[in-house]
């Protein structure tokens, strides 16, 4: 394979990577403050019976590393990733496809930013089906995440 073929390859690969990447975080945007998001985000997740099996302190865990990294910043104010997980989708999934193992748990970020703590950002990545048979069980999942959101920011 010539060098034009190469470079051709791999800028094709490295684009539809980052597309790919690029389209599946959503995020939304609430002026209500990060404790009631919180809360009420725990809240939506308890109140579907689902299992809460890591809340990660990320705001903490960068602030306190931050010195030890040239040039970090403390970007957010407050931070943290909530894991959790739906036995009933997760059984749909896996059924689908053993593959879909890697999409429980779920997680939601939600953070304030160090220069507008004022705003709570709330943040996921959208699953996408791996194949034929995962797209209702995927699509049940996403919709779940998206409830939990909507709940937590009304």
């Amino acid at each position: 394979m010539n060098s034009t073929k190469k470079i051709l390859i791999t800028f094709f690969i490295c684009f539809a990577t980052t597309h790919t990447l690029a389209n599946t975080l959503v995020s939304s945007v609430t002026n209500n403050s990060y404790e009631d998001v919180r809360d009420n985000l725990v809240d939506a997740i308890e109140e579907k019976a689902l299992n809460i099996s890591k809340i990660y302190h990320a705001s903490d865990m960068l602030n306190r590393t931050k010195d030890s990294i040239s040039n970090a910043k403390e970007i957010y104010h407050q931070a943290e990733i909530i894991e959790f997980c739906s036995a009933s989708i997760s059984h749909q999934l896996v059924l689908a496809n053993h593959l879909n193992i890697s999409a429980c748990p779920f997680k939601i970020a939600l953070y304030t930013l160090s220069n507008n703590s004022k705003q709570t950002h709330l943040v996921y990545t959208k699953l996408k089906p791996l194949d034929q048979q995962s797209e209702a069980p995927t699509i049940k999942a996403n919709k779940l995440i998206q409830s939990l959101i909507e709940n937590a920011t009304w």
